[in-house]
């Protein structure tokens, strides 16, 4: 009818609890904000980086995610795989 969806329509989408959680389960414990933006912005691991929401994030803007668990946010594609030795890039 329409056609397709857009790139955005079907990108992926996450509460941001999840990915607050899921910060906490990398680094041991729940994270402060600075940690929040620096584990978001993906300080390079394995020599790969990436910023899990496509651009980098402040500590102030970690602090706001912070107080909105239930919100849907985007994420890069792959951007919670953390382990990506399998990947030859």
């Amino acid at each position: 009818m329409d056609g397709s969806p857009g790139p955005k329509q079907s990108a992926p989408k996450m509460m941001l609890g999840f990915i607050v959680r899921r910060c906490a389960v990398d680094i041991g414990h729940t994270p402060t904000a600075d940690e929040f933006a620096a584990w978001a912005n993906g300080e390079s691991q394995n020599g790969k980086g990436y910023c899990l929401f496509g651009k980098p994030i402040s500590p102030t803007i970690a602090q706001i995610m912070f107080r909105q668990p239930g919100r849907l946010v985007t994420v890069r594609p792959g951007g919670l795989s953390r382990n990506d030795s399998g990947r030859g890039q």
